[in-house]
């Protein structure tokens, strides 16, 4: 084994890695860029460098991670999952240099890291690809092109890397043709690629992957399967393992062609390959992707297993075959894990962001949260809004869906919206409990924000109430809503509320005060922020007739020019946020008049980005 391996990493990724070393004895190295230099991952990882700035961005300048790895006596370096985990070139820097990378050969990673040249191998491995086209040479037009006889809907999405950055579908070749430079900003963004592929999109299909675990004497295993279906904008946020209503039959065909295509390609280390499986017709299923890498959602399968992948990583990469280490496996029981994101669940999925105020990762039995936010931490849009992940087991599923159900309804994340509430919804419909949905599932809801109980307003009343005494309004202390009155109100996603404050009670909750907001959290009630002024209440939809940021992030593209005529619905601008672009639309007809950003702006939610106004 290692005595002393760098995490080139950060965040819940270093702290999940770091975990499995101390276990094991082997000492870690940590990285962190000026911004993370308050980071958990900083004050846990005790021997920790600070890279200097650099041409390349913090976390991705491999010269400066390898240079601290030599320097430190580290003998391997794990990349985590992202950055540069899926990096042939750095694999390759890292041997060149004398140190071990965990994780699979350059020549492996290559040759799955970018889906086009992955197809190719699937194919010759047997194994069925999803029809489409895309290449490295092939310009907008010649794919447009290319494209021409395809039936819509299509899948555009970058070549390179992975995580469901850069996935657009689109519906005829007017959506293609506006899509692509998006995607390719995107791609390149994400992974220093814009190459694309576009592929045939299924309606009604599933997402399952097999977890792969090869040694370096050409053993080659899988773990079994996980679902993936539960996403938004092509990206997971729940988990779980086994696959329900999965038969043995296509555990067992698509286990052993995952096994073959690893196999075909020389393929070390552990990687997870990644099926569409028709949800009408299981037994057709097509290989999408190969991730050379260990990935978010692995915990689900420890539950299931037993077993440490991480470990498993360190092992292999160490010289051991799995028959020295690794037990037969056994599969016990069902786990299931859920995303929590910085994003607005009930907005369209926008990311947000913000201070941290209060956050409490709940504890239960046969549960998990893998995390490194704490009070007072700062959620930029530079990096994904991924927050924390939460997995629960439990000898069946539906226990282990209550389970999870209950631990996040118990985790406080106060300061930032999240999709916490969001999540304890989906995990109470039906369709989930009885496994009856898809990788659409999520974009066929169509939920209002919930509305606050007596129980929530009261609790908000009761914790401004000693500001009023005896009929009166205190004046040394904080007013609220100018004149005195029995009545309190309380600004919800811009609606107002009315709490007589005789019908204050108290209810035992976590609570924040955010500027001149309160947030307020309760396992049964979930997590509310309240303004008390009718200014901090005015929301989005009141300035309907301004064309206004609907998340924080950098203005990327500008789509019109001053003067130009536009349309409802016509693309205005590009916002990007936490490797997301999102296009702001005309919301009146008219002619544009004048900006108030211009390219590489940063906004706020609110920030008033463009006027759009009527020629008389």
């Amino acid at each position: 084994m290692f005595k002393k391996v760098l995490v080139a990493n950060r965040g819940e990724v270093a702290l999940r890695i770091y975990s499995t070393l101390q276990k094991l004895g082997v000492s870690a190295v940590g990285i962190h860029t000026y911004q993370d230099r308050e980071a958990l991952h900083v004050r846990r990882i005790t021997e920790n460098y600070l890279l200097t700035e650099s041409p390349q961005s913090g976390y991705l300048d491999s010269e400066q991670i390898i240079s601290i790895a030599l320097k430190s006596n580290c003998q391997a370096i794990h990349p985590g999952y992202g950055f540069l985990s899926e990096s042939a070139t750095f694999a390759r820097q890292c041997r060149r240099a004398g140190l071990i990378f965990i994780g699979p050969p350059e020549e492996a990673m290559a040759a799955m890291g970018e889906k086009i040249s992955a197809r190719g191998y699937a194919l010759q491995a047997g194994v069925p690809i999803v029809p489409g086209t895309g290449g490295l040479q092939m310009s907008n037009e010649e794919l447009l092109d290319a494209c021409k006889d395809f039936e819509f809907p299509l899948l555009v999405k970058p070549s390179a890397g992975g995580g469901g950055k850069g996935l657009h579908v689109v519906q005829n070749l007017d959506e293609l043709r506006e899509v692509m430079p998006i995607a390719r900003r995107e791609a390149n963004s994400s992974f220093g690629d814009d190459t694309l592929l576009v592929e045939k999109y299924l309606p009604r299909a599933r997402h399952i992957e097999f977890q792969i675990v090869a040694d370096n004497f050409g053993e080659v295993i899988h773990l079994g399967e996980r679902e993936c279906s539960l996403q938004r904008r092509h990206q997971k946020i729940v988990e779980e393992a086994p696959a329900p209503h999965f038969s043995d039959a296509n555990r067992r065909i698509m286990g052993s062609a995952a096994v073959e295509l690893a196999k075909a390609i020389g393929y070390k280390n552990i990687g997870t390959i990644e099926f569409l499986v028709d949800a009408d017709s299981p037994e057709i299923f097509y290989f999408m992707e190969m991730n050379t890498r260990l990935q978010v959602e692995h915990r689900v399968t420890e539950m299931i297993t037993g077993l440490d992948l991480v470990e498993v990583q360190l092992r292999i990469a160490a010289g051991s075959a799995l028959q020295d280490f690794l037990p037969p496996t056994k599969f016990e029981g069902h786990a299931i894990e859920a995303r929590i994101y910085a994003e607005d669940a009930f907005n369209g999925f926008l990311p947000t962001g913000g201070l941290v105020g209060k956050f409490t990762a709940s504890s239960f039995a046969h549960t998990t949260t893998d995390s490194a936010i704490t009070d007072d931490v700062f959620v930029s849009s530079s990096f994904d809004p991924m927050l924390a992940k939460v997995a629960a087991w439990a000898h069946d599923r539906t226990t282990a869906i209550e389970r999870l159900r209950e631990t996040l309804a118990h985790t406080v994340c106060l300061g930032i919206t999240t999709n916490i509430d969001f999540l304890i919804q989906l995990l109470n419909m039906s369709e989930i409990q009885e496994s009856h949905y898809d990788t659409k599932f999520i974009e066929t809801l169509n939920l209002d924000p919930p509305q606050p109980s007596r129980a929530v307003l009261a609790a908000y009343a009761n914790l401004v109430s000693p500001h009023f005494e005896q009929g009166s309004w205190r004046t040394d202390g904080w007013r609220l809503n100018g004149a005195p009155s029995a009545t309190l109100a309380a600004y919800v996603n811009g609606q107002r509320f009315e709490v007589s404050l005789q019908d204050t009670s108290i209810l035992d909750c976590d609570i924040y005060r955010n500027d001149s907001n309160f947030w307020i959290h309760h396992p049964s009630f979930g997590t509310w922020e309240i303004a008390n002024t009718s200014d901090s209440g005015k929301s989005l939809a009141a300035l309907s007739g301004d064309i206004v940021s609907p998340m924080p992030g950098v203005v990327v593209a500008l789509r019109v020019e001053v003067g130009d005529q536009v349309m409802v619905g016509d693309p205005l601008l590009v916002i990007e946020a936490m490797k997301m672009e999102y296009v702001v639309r005309a919301s009146r007809q008219g002619r544009v008049a004048v900006f108030h950003v211009q390219l590489g702006s940063s906004v706020q939610v609110g920030k008033l980005l463009v006027e759009v106004v009527e020629d008389v």
